[in-house]
């Protein structure tokens, strides 16, 4: 039969094939490792002469290192936790003395966000806030904390970590709902951030859209937060978790959820006083008084275009004012009728202008955030008085923070 026939075939071809000599047994010995199983192979930073600045590049997950005295990029490090989708990198805070430095990490919705820096603030994803060694920018430790983290600040003795969430998505979530609306403050023990294990940090309902803080200094027992949903500069209490959080209206006509001012950054004069107030619909800065907790409304600056977030001068007098579209940059006086303002167009050399930050010594330095998905960004150093630029250094994409680190600072 053909049955039969196939299977002897079959057998016979396997009968010849187990005739041969068995393949020789190989046995290799291998010596007991000595070495680190995961050895750390991230170069070390040194922090140039002139000190550095750290730009954190939110579409890159990246941070960028720039040397202080040339603007020259000289370091480029990964940061995040997903080496395959963003982390958004947002807002840096350093603790020099601590040898480290936080990240908030935002996890950008890419498509079909709306509103200003809506890509940060419409994220259902919680976001993170990862402790790295200022010497190598490994991994120390991290905490979850809400969606869409903004703003991320550090009190003096490096204790403290603060950070607001600018979260829209939480408003437009909860139309009829002002307290489930409102976003938190959260407020970090920086010893208690882990490898594993991290204590959760403390989160207190503060207001609508909150972005910019600043801290009391040198207690940062208070936090002054710019609230963008409901304009408002919100004061919180660090000390006391029962302590009423006040809501200082920004201006005489302000609005929950749909803002007639929209303030947006917050930054604090060098004495303590006075805090700048951004407000990116109105498009002025606004000025608070610390002592009084008011609105001095006889020093507000109208600007033509939108303004971020803004540096001053060491004695306080005047401000640098970077604004989109135009995108400028401007030294403006902040006493009431000192019309004394150097401007410049920057239409060409920096799109979308974010952060004026000032060193003395070295110049004024300016994160541009490019295009945010494709041209990178640029962070320029320029002359603090003509504005002329001195130097011009390409980063990744997004920029939007920049922080000083001093040369032999830890």
């Amino acid at each position: 039969m053909v049955i039969s026939r196939f299977l002897g075939c079959a057998l016979a071809a396997a009968a010849l094939v187990g005739c041969g000599e068995p393949d020789p047994i190989i046995e290799t010995h291998y010596g007991a490792y000595e070495g680190d199983a995961y050895p750390d192979r991230r170069p070390e930073i040194v922090v140039p002469e002139g000190g550095m600045g750290v730009v954190t590049d939110s579409r890159s997950d990246t941070l960028s290192l720039i040397a202080l005295a040339t603007g020259e990029r000289f370091g480029v490090y990964p940061v995040g936790r997903d080496p395959v989708t963003l982390d958004g990198p947002h807002h840096v805070a350093v603790d020099a003395p601590g040898n480290a430095l936080y990240v908030a990490l935002s996890y950008p919705v890419l498509a079909g966000a709306i509103g200003p820096h809506a890509t940060h603030g419409s994220s259902a994803m919680a976001g993170y806030v990862q402790k790295l060694a200022l010497d190598d920018m490994r991994v120390l430790g991290q905490v979850r904390v809400e969606p869409n983290p903004g703003d991320i600040v550090i009190s003096e003795d490096g204790s403290r970590v603060v950070v607001s969430h600018y979260d829209l998505k939480r408003v437009l979530d909860n139309p009829r709902d002002i307290e489930a609306a409102r976003s938190s403050l959260a407020v970090i023990d920086a010893d208690a951030v882990l490898p594993s294990g991290s204590a959760a940090p403390r989160l207190i309902p503060v207001c609508m859209a909150a972005h910019g803080i600043v801290l009391s200094r040198p207690d940062a027992a208070r936090a002054y937060v710019a609230c963008y949903g409901e304009d408002v500069l919100a004061i919180v209490d660090l000390t006391d978790p029962d302590a009423e959080v006040k809501r200082v209206p920004v201006g005489p006509s302000p609005r929950i959820a749909d803002p007639t001012y929209g303030p947006y950054a917050a930054v604090m004069s060098p004495d303590q006083k006075t805090i700048a107030v951004s407000n990116i619909e109105t498009r002025d800065v606004r000025f608070f008084d610390v002592a009084s907790e008011t609105f001095d409304e006889s020093r507000t600056i109208p600007v033509i275009g939108v303004p971020y977030f803004v540096a001053w001068t060491p004695d306080g007098s005047r401000i640098y004012l970077p604004t989109q579209v135009p995108d400028a940059i401007a030294l403006i006086g902040v006493a009431p009728g000192d019309d004394d303002i150097v401007s410049r167009e920057l239409s060409g050399e920096c799109f979308r202008p974010h952060l004026a930050d000032l060193d003395e010594e070295h110049g004024l330095f300016l994160v541009c955030e490019g295009d945010q998905t494709e041209t990178p960004g640029r962070v320029l150093r320029l002359d603090p008085e003509t504005l002329e630029t001195r130097s011009d250094a390409e980063v990744g994409l997004y920029p939007d923070a920049f922080a000083r680190v001093a040369a032999g600072a830890r």
